[in-house]
């Protein structure tokens, strides 16, 4: 327990500790080797505190820091991304530490420690990140206390008083910076994304099982705020991709359509609505079928798609507006025709069968569809989270004549391959459907569980229409959400079993909550900073006035603090122990002996027992009890109160 103890005070463990906080959220990211490596690096040097003769040598650290670059390189294929430049600060500082010897190289690890933190930002800015970020701060500031306490009795108690005291005062500067500092249209620096950094949300391919399994997940895929049309439960199509070609198993997006330019037509009015994206580092965007109109810096797809000048690795705010009744593409293009009527060869043969025999039975393609939609409808099929198995060349065949068990990909794509087979021209979308309304704030959250694949089919004079086969076998998920649609007996997530009651609510709060947080801390760009300066100022703020209200206001607010601080109108309290020293220094005052500012209590005694012999007992007693009490680490109250006693009853004049 002593060695614990002695330990716990030790400047290597306050640095371990700050480092292992402020690394712990790269862990996710980091490949296993890498962590095994930290880890141990940094259990040894906490047994190196007591034998220091164990400790690393500088040339085993070269080979460590060599063997750390190689592996980072193999393992990301680069050296200067977001994930590899953390990898190897994390590793570099492990290997620092071993060489770490004296308290200037410990502040030097502390100090980068700060610089990890900022790190943690360039992926995630949630606010958990920023309420774990602030905590592991305030341990960053107890260890620097540590490593420069030396033998001082300081408590740990007292120290996470003192930190979290500094961080509360250093708040209001953070908060005038945040708000005034100039803001620029590009990021300061931009970094190489690693070739295997995390993606989230829907894949560019579509194969069986590829959207049950995202449906697992809650997580936020974008918001959309509607302005001033909202529209039903089942018009919200977000659309995102589509898809052309088709192996067998897999739908892929296939060569670019070469189309003319895309028409659209429609007599409704425009839904317009802000969407809020999360990061998913890909250049694809999402709009309501069918978007009209879009900003400039937005592309717009002859497949009725948007997409990004560049991918998206941060929050992303964009501006579009929809229309819900609309015709598309009337006349069908060459290219369109040949790539909606391909079907692989030598793979799902009764598939492609019942399809021929549709043509061969109706001659106008919409009784194709109804016919198709019945017999999803009529013919036992079930919508499930977990459907069977379809391995081999033949998982479409497999799933209409076998399993009849599925989720959307199913459902879509066995319906446009069937289509394909009777003659008519069909593709396959991907995106998300439906949305929950946050009654808080009226803002549609739609999360990776609303994911969703549904078909389009070319008519002649109507042109592409949507098809959802879906709706046909589970008509709630379409017109509610997919809880409703699934039996009672089909296991959920977890997320959908809390997603009830007290549990709703208190989702409700935190999704507003939450997107008040990205709309004006993560996304305070330069845009929302004028106008929120403009409204209290009432006029446009040029540069060199908003760099000057942030001098102006960053120092009235410092001199405020230190003003805080010192608080020079009160009289300063006095440390007890000290209290009762100087106590002792006027009784030997009145004597004529008087404590000079540069005469430590070693002196001051050894000359008031040059000057009172008799009372060279009590003078030195007292001062040991003084030192130990003052400057010591361990030391405990009945010592003090003796302090007290010997100084009450210390007469030097008797």
């Amino acid at each position: 327990m002593n060695d614990l103890k002695t330990i716990s005070h030790h400047p290597v463990f306050w640095v371990i500790l700050s480092l292992s906080l402020v690394i712990a959220p790269h862990l996710g990211r980091f490949p296993g080797w890498s962590i095994i490596l930290i880890g141990a690096l940094f259990i040894w040097r906490i047994i190196c505190i007591k034998q220091t003769g164990w400790l690393i040598p500088k040339w085993l650290l070269v080979v460590i820091t060599i063997f750390a670059m190689t592996g980072t390189f193999i393992y990301l294929g680069t050296l200067i991304g977001k994930t590899a430049g953390s990898v190897l600060l994390s590793i570099l500082l492990a290997v620092k530490l071993h060489e770490s010897r004296s308290r200037r190289d410990y502040m030097i690890l502390i100090a980068l420690s700060f610089f990890i933190i900022v790190t943690n930002f360039l992926f995630s800015q949630s606010i958990p990140t920023v309420l774990y970020m602030l905590a592991s701060i305030i341990v960053l500031v107890m260890s620097m206390i540590s490593i420069n306490q030396d033998d001082a009795p300081i408590e740990q108690v007292y120290k996470l008083k003192l930190a979290t005291k500094m961080l509360f005062q250093a708040l209001p500067l953070m908060l005038i910076m945040f708000v005034l500092f100039p803001r620029i249209s590009s990021p300061l620096w931009s970094l190489p994304e690693d070739q295997q950094s995390a993606t989230t949300g829907l894949s560019d391919t579509m194969s069986p099982g590829n959207i049950s399994n995202l449906i697992q997940s809650n997580a936020i895929a974008f918001r959309a705020k509607f302005e001033n049309i909202v529209p039903h439960q089942n018009q919200l199509y977000w659309r995102a991709l589509v898809l052309w070609y088709f192996d067998g198993q897999t739908w892929e997006k296939g060569k670019q359509n070469l189309s003319p330019a895309p028409f659209l037509s429609s007599s409704a009015p425009a839904v317009a609505y802000t969407i809020t994206l999360e990061p998913h580092h890909k250049d694809w965007l999402f709009a309501l079928d069918m978007p009209v109109e879009v900003t400039d810096d937005i592309n717009y797809t002859n497949n009725f798609l948007l997409r990004s000048k560049e991918k998206i690795t941060g929050l992303y705010q964009y501006k579009v507006k929809s229309t819900l009744n609309y015709k598309i593409q009337p006349n069908i293009s060459a290219w369109e025709n040949s790539a909606g009527l391909k079907i692989p060869t030598n793979s799902n043969k009764k598939t492609i069968l019942l399809g021929q025999q549709l043509a061969k039975k109706y001659n106008n393609p919409e009784d194709i569809v109804n016919h198709m939609l019945s017999f999803f409808n009529q013919k036992n099929f079930h919508y499930t989270l977990s459907p069977p198995a379809t391995p081999g060349f033949d998982p479409v065949d497999q799933f209409l004549f076998d399993t009849r068990q599925g989720f959307c990909e199913h459902y879509a794509s066995s319906f446009t391959l069937i289509m394909r087979a009777a003659g008519i021209p069909a593709r396959v979308v991907l995106g998300y459907q439906g949305g929950t309304i946050n009654p808080l704030n009226q803002i549609h959250t739609i999360a990776q569980s609303d994911a969703h694949a549904w078909a389009e089919v070319w008519i002649k004079n109507r042109g592409w229409v949507r098809v959802d086969p879906t709706a046909a076998i589970a008509p709630q998920r379409v017109e509610k959400n997919l809880n409703a649609a699934l039996s009672p007996a089909e296991s959920r997530p977890f997320y959908m079993q809390l997603n009830t009651g007290i549990f709703q609510s208190m989702r409700f709060y935190w999704d507003a909550l939450d997107n008040q947080w990205n709309q004006w801390i993560v996304g305070y760009d330069a845009e929302r900073q004028q106008n929120l300066l403009s409204s209290f100022l009432n006029k446009k703020l040029a540069l060199s006035d908003l760099i000057l209200l942030m001098v102006i206001t960053f120092s009235i607010a410092l001199i405020i603090i230190i003003l805080f601080i010192m608080k020079p109108w009160q009289k300063q309290k006095l440390d007890p122990v000290l209290r009762v020293y100087q106590q002792f220094c006027e009784k030997l005052s009145s004597q004529g002996i008087e404590r000079q500012l540069h005469e430590g209590p070693l002196d001051f005694a050894q000359r008031a027992t040059e000057k009172l012999p008799q009372q060279r007992n009590s003078i030195e007693l007292i001062t040991r009890l003084y030192i130990r009490l003052r400057y010591e680490a361990f030391n405990n109250r009945k010592q003090f109160d003796q302090f007290k006693q010997l100084t009450r009853e210390f007469k030097p004049g008797s």
